[in-house]
């Protein structure tokens, strides 16, 4: 499948994807020679004295002290904070691996994962001024301030009138709290808190299955630097505390003989729905591949995870609920479904970029190379259970939907099915199944061996907090995408604008992402480009031109693309939108027939 997947793009006079590919394509030639030259290999630990394990835990803290101090002193987090997080990493590994386990012990290791967790959240979305993410979070935030400042749901709220409890999780936690900082802030110190229990959770359901303390623990580890734990971690949307609900699922389902399990189990499905009803299509199309495997492996009943009766109550309760409750949503999701196609693909940097797009994917090829290791161990190991099988063959299946790949260049797929989000839903499964390939070959594997693979994950650590989807403040290599963050002269700027002009304000993406909520949403225009004649348009000339000039230092900004010329009064933006970059001088210079009426370090407005 490696070299196929290899040779199809290459044959096709698509090298670029090649190229990308060989991020997926490296672990899977790699993983099954590994595993066949360990195979016979028997198991052994290296173990240190008692007395050293203070030295590792003190060793920690120094380490997470001085990164709270890289993160006060610099504006921008620098380099070596990424590579003091690898070695809190490390450090907790060792302590995993080189010494006996305990009760006491595992909690004591436990909490360091958590707080490692917190570190690298809290440390971007908390750290700067506004932290945007993907700019969902403006409109969150005006939820938010509408419940603090009127404590009712509006009209406002759009197709979330039918799921505001995130909304109103953050209000209440803001107004109970009396916190003197901004409503949004309040939401990721929420979220954060909330997110630190998934290590412990993923740990109890790993235990609760392999009846392994080191490997449970070795799973909580991996959760606290996977990829998509850390993007849903730092941008505190409504959907982001499904990734807990769901551990919380996989845990009472695996309880399913015990009638009050049961009950849980339903409960939880229910308060997915209610809390987030978008996520549930997706947990369940998860769930009914577990199904189909249990089928298909033949599982007994007393060791299914999930089974008929139980997806079909979860189907029902949420047709029920779209139904007669969201049924904008309803009505919504039928329409994508049956729409056409969009004409561009939903991840065009893979083509532009492409050695910039796989170097921030390399995160995912150690997980890979674990995963399909951890696959073939648990299928031909007559020790492990089948509920363990099953956990982990769909956590190699769920990889094809939840690393970037393939299906992500699929416009229909990723912009009306939302393909990138699958991995919110099977981080789970991927993680356990990781966390037994690494558990396991570290067992088989020689002393030298140990330390390379010590080594991978060391690495695998510092590019999973370092990549451009999680650190675009400053990532190792940039994507052609917006910095993540607001500057306070930035929102200054917008602020500024938005009061003073009488008419519209032309501005690039982020910025009117911005706007578009109360009370600027009457006074913004997208920033439209003639690409032929180089220049801006607008439809009269009293309406301000404002540039991030900042941002442009550093990235590109995106804008409207207009080929015909012609100035657009409502533009549909999915379809026009391009990235402009500081190297299109020709366009910037055009700047300099304007009137500047406002400059910060980081907003110009021209007229």
């Amino acid at each position: 499948m490696a070299f196929v997947g290899l040779a199809i793009p290459f044959l096709m006079g698509q090298p670029n994807l090649t190229l990308l590919g060989t991020y997926l394509a490296v672990p899977m030639l790699l993983a099954p020679l590994i595993y066949a030259v360990q195979s016979k290999n028997t198991d052994y630990l290296l173990e240190m004295k008692e007395e050293y394990f203070k030295l590792f835990l003190s060793a920690y803290f120094i380490f997470f002290s001085i990164s709270l101090i890289l993160l006060h002193s610099n504006l921008v987090r620098p380099y070596s904070y990424y590579g003091v997080i690898a070695i809190m990493g490390l450090l907790v590994l060792a302590q995993i691996l080189l010494f006996k386990s305990s009760q006491k012990r595992s909690w004591i290791i436990l909490f360091q994962i958590m707080i490692l967790l917190l570190d690298i959240i809290w440390g971007v979305n908390l750290n700067y001024s506004f932290f945007i993410e993907r700019t969902d979070v403006f409109f969150h935030t005006w939820m938010i301030e509408i419940l603090v400042d009127g404590g009712r749901i509006t009209e406002n709220f759009d197709l979330y009138s039918s799921f505001p409890l995130w909304h109103i999780l953050g209000a209440s936690a803001y107004m109970v709290t009396s916190l003197d900082i901004a409503a949004y802030k309040v939401m990721y110190l929420t979220n954060g808190i909330i997110f630190a229990f998934i290590p412990p959770a993923a740990y109890l359901l790993s235990k609760k299955i392999f009846r392994e303390e080191k490997l449970a623990l070795i799973t909580a580890l991996l959760v606290a630097i996977y990829p998509e734990i850390l993007k849903y971690g730092l941008a505190a949307i409504a959907r982001s505390t499904i990734s807990f609900i769901e551990v919380l699922l996989i845990l009472a389902l695996l309880y399913n003989r015990d009638s009050r399990r049961i009950f849980l189990a339903l409960l939880i499905t229910v308060a997915i729905i209610a809390y987030h009803t978008v996520s549930i299509p997706f947990v369940l199309i998860v769930l009914l591949l577990l199904y189909a495997l249990q089928r298909i492996y033949s599982v007994s009943k007393d060791h299914r995870i999930t089974d008929f009766d139980y997806l079909a109550f979860a189907v029902v309760a949420t047709l029920g609920y779209w139904a007669y409750i969201a049924t904008d949503l309803f009505t919504m999701i039928i329409n994508n479904l049956t729409a056409p196609a969009p004409t561009s693909i939903s991840t065009e940097s893979v083509l532009t970029a492409p050695f910039q797009e796989l170097f921030n994917y390399l995160q995912y090829s150690p997980i890979l190379f674990f995963v399909l290791i951890g696959t073939l161990e648990a299928m031909k190991r007559e020790n492990v259970s089948e509920p363990a099988k099953m956990i982990c063959l769909t956590g190699l299946l769920t990889t094809a939907i939840s690393f970037p790949g393939p299906g992500f260049l699929i416009s229909k797929f990723g912009e009306h099915f939302n393909i990138e989000r699958f991995g919110e839903y099977t981080f789970i499964f991927i993680v356990i199944v990781a966390a037994f390939g690494f558990y396991t070959t570290y067992l088989r594997s020689k002393k030298n061996t140990k330390r390379v693979l010590i080594l991978l994950f060391v690495v695998l650590v510092f590019l999973s907090v370092s990549n451009d989807f999680v650190a675009s403040d400053n990532p190792i290599v940039k994507r052609p995408f917006y910095t993540f963050y607001l500057t306070e002269e930035e929102t200054d700027g917008f602020d500024h604008a938005g009061y003073l002009s009488e008419g519209r304000v032309m501005v690039d993406f982020v910025t009117h992402r911005y706007m578009e909520t109360a009370p600027y949403m009457e006074k913004i225009h997208i920033l439209e480009v003639d690409p032929s004649e180089n220049d801006f348009l607008r439809a009269n000339s009293s309406e301000p031109i404002l540039i991030r000039t900042g941002e442009l230092d550093k990235r590109p900004l995106k804008l409207a693309t207009i080929e015909d010329g012609e100035f657009i009064s409502t533009p549909t933006m999915e379809s026009i939108l391009d990235y402009y970059y500081p190297e299109d001088s020709q366009l910037w210079a055009s700047l300099e027939e304007y009137n500047k009426i406002y400059e910060s370090n980081s907003v110009a407005t021209y007229i």
